[in-house]
């Protein structure tokens, strides 16, 4: 795959680019039918042409040099509106995909353009010779929503034509792009022009042209050269996309988030075409997510918070569970008690089952002994959270298996928040978990979706506690893969991230790692993460392992790396939270992607029968259909029989990572 710096319009597009394609092209041993990717289009709004000077530039191109040809521009619709619009010409001079522009020119600071942000999309992809490609103009690709849309409509490889520039924000977006591959199981290629003239000014960009794979890697331009050349195994990628093991797309529950998209899908006005309009809008959408103004003698708007980094004892008999947990939580206590007891301390935070250990060896249907793996609310070892938070004046968070009397024989997956009154004003229940691979043994809200909405409402699939601290929410581990979940918090106000993890330390963990700071970033909102620094996993073992290594967190809301404990062991960290600094950042209408959020433009793709369904497991608790992970199995059938996912050479063969360490999530 080529991807070009090199400046163009639809005007000069056959003598600025036809020289640079054909030098391009030489350096491939066979590049009949090569994929190229152009920057978006040079100029500005006001240069804009008619979309059929656009199209005949582009597909004569692509005719010329037998390529496949993606590029942007600035043009004017068939109603006379001036947007921005991505095409994909055909080796043969076809025009094979026609995609608008979906987000407005938030790093060009808003243009007099319209966009598409107001309307469902159709989500076009076509077939190229480096595999089923798809459009996303500039911006677009930073939305986690459009981005899995596209993916599920069947993109392979996401072809990103941009415009970049250099600011606070522009290298978490460069890490965008890569936790978007990661998390889709997708090439994501971007190509940015090396210099822009605009009333007659020329000024360089910087190298931001770049190739983003799965694992979390990228190839990136690091000059102003005319080109990239970078390499797509398609093959590779569409043997991956067979494996059910962290196969994301596949995973992610689409069909729970829906009800709640079309019921916030406006019915917004016609876009704005003015750049003055977009402003005045952005700011109209900014005060409307603004939060609830809370009496100033009710608000702490600087403090600390500390990460209790544990190592857990691991009972492998179900009889020691309580013995282990008391065990544990002395422990944890222990670790924090002296940062707690600082006055600038404000918020606790503990591991995922610090209580426990993941206990995955008591078997894939464990509901004959749930009330012995979950702890309850109110329960001894809630009561000793709750006095621990009373008495040192501080919220406590962590996350737990919870057993419910209300849900006989299952148990949850649950984080939760004691103020510092010791009240429980908090209790989310993992939606994202690895029951689905029939490896936990809890129940997740979307197994039983319809009963649980029933009882409860839909909103309480995403609890935030309104405090003086700000808007808290939590998210649990796995669910750090899937950015739907941490828009809904925000999308009711979440300002504070709190992320008990226990993460495994395998291949997956950089791209896991990039959307963690991608989520702080996409959704301005601060995000602590506590894992786990070892574990005991065994009777009278004096070892701990390591397969959890650590690596707790703070991400500021910009994305960027506040602290960090950089290895494993029992370790307490303390990190500060600046909420006036995220307040006046969630003002900053470029800069606050979640007020341009409109599911209206996706919600009909996740109403769709894409992901895990809802209810997999509202029949009897002791029958887990998740064993050998049957229903991810089931959704990658579902996918290659919709060219959803393309099967590989010589599919059929069962992957061998099925039986692989790797695969542990």
């Amino acid at each position: 795959m080529i991807l070009l710096q090199t400046p163009w319009t639809p005007a000069t597009a056959e003598g600025a680019l036809s020289g640079v394609i054909a030098q391009a092209l030489k350096t491939l041993v066979e590049p009949e039918g090569a994929l190229v990717l152009l920057p978006h289009g040079d100029g500005s709004p006001d240069q804009a042409v008619p979309e059929d000077v656009a199209v005949v530039a582009l597909t004569s191109l692509a005719k010329a040099h037998a390529i496949s040809l993606c590029g942007s521009a600035y043009v004017i619709d068939e109603d006379g509106a001036t947007r921005t619009v991505g095409y994909l010409a055909g080796l043969n001079g076809d025009l094979l995909i026609r995609m608008p522009k979906i987000m407005p020119d938030l790093i060009e600071g808003f243009t007099d353009t319209v966009s598409s942000n107001s309307q469902p999309s159709d989500f076009p992809v076509a077939m190229t010779a480096e595999g089923q490609v798809g459009i996303l103009c500039g911006e677009d690709v930073l939305s986690p929503h459009i981005v899995r849309s596209l993916i599920t409509s069947g993109a392979e490889v996401i072809l990103n034509p941009s415009r970049e520039r250099t600011d606070r924000l522009f290298e978490i977006r460069q890490k965008a792009r890569q936790a978007r591959s990661y998390e889709n199981l997708a090439y994501v290629a971007l190509a940015s022009a090396s210099s822009v003239t605009i009333d007659g000014t020329t000024t360089k960009l910087p190298a931001a042209t770049a190739l983003a794979e799965m694992w979390g890697t990228e190839l990136r331009a690091s000059s102003d050269e005319s080109f990239i050349v970078g390499d797509i195994d398609i093959e590779s990628l569409r043997r991956r996309r067979e494996e059910p093991m962290g196969n994301l797309p596949a995973i992610v529950r689409m069909r729970l988030y829906a009800e709640g998209y079309a019921q916030e899908a406006s019915n917004a006005p016609p876009s704005p075409a003015s750049r003055q309009e977009w402003i005045s809008a952005g700011k109209e959408k900014v005060a409307a997510s603004a939060q609830s103004a809370r009496d100033e003698d009710d608000r702490i708007d600087r403090y600390d918070a500390v990460l209790g980094q544990t190592v857990t004892r691991v009972a492998l008999n179900p009889d020691h569970l309580a013995e282990c947990r008391q065990q544990n939580l002395d422990n944890a206590l222990y670790v924090v008690a002296p940062f707690a007891r600082s006055p600038g301390v404000k918020l606790v935070v503990f591991p995922e089952f610090f209580l426990t250990g993941a206990v995955s060896q008591l078997g894939s249907s464990s509901g004959h002994i749930a009330s012995k793996i979950g702890i309850s609310f109110p329960g001894p070892e809630a009561d000793q959270l709750a006095k621990f938070a009373q008495d040192n004046n501080t919220y406590v968070s962590g996350g737990v298996f919870e057993y419910d009397p209300a849900w006989p024989e299952r148990f949850f997956n649950s984080a939760f928040i004691f103020d510092d009154s010791g009240n429980l004003i908090h209790l989310y229940r993992k939606i994202h978990c690895a029951d689905v691979f029939g490896r936990l043994p809890d129940t997740t809200p979307g197994s039983v979706y319809t009963e649980y909405v029933d009882r409860y409402g839909y909103d309480h699939l995403f609890p935030v506690a309104d405090t003086p601290l700000g808007k808290l929410c939590t998210v649990i581990c796995f669910d750090m893969n899937f950015g739907e979940t941490h828009r809904a918090m925000v999308k009711r106000g979440a300002e504070v991230i709190i992320h008990p993890t226990s993460e495994p330390h395998n291949v997956r963990r950089r791209g896991w790692d990039i959307a963690r700071h991608v989520r702080a970033f996409e959704n301005t909102a601060y995000l602590l993460t506590a894992g786990h620094g070892g574990e005991f996993r065994g009777e009278g073992l004096s070892f701990p392992g390591s397969m959890q290594r650590g690596y707790s967190k703070v991400v500021n809301f910009d994305g960027s790396l506040q602290c960090i404990v950089d290895g494993p062991g029992a370790v307490p960290l303390v990190g500060s939270l600046d909420m006036t600094a995220l307040r006046r950042a969630r003002a900053d209408l470029k800069g606050n992607l979640a007020a341009w959020d409109d599911p209206v433009v996706y919600a009909h793709k996740y109403a769709a029968e894409r992901g895990l369904p809802n209810d997999a497991w509202s029949g009897d608790p002791m029958v887990n259909p998740y064993e050998g992970a049957a229903e991810i199995k089931k959704m990658i059938d579902i996918y290659q029989r919709e060219n959803v996912y393309i099967r590989p050479q010589g599919s059929g063969k069962k992957p061998p990572i099925d039986q692989s360490m790797q695969a542990v999530v």
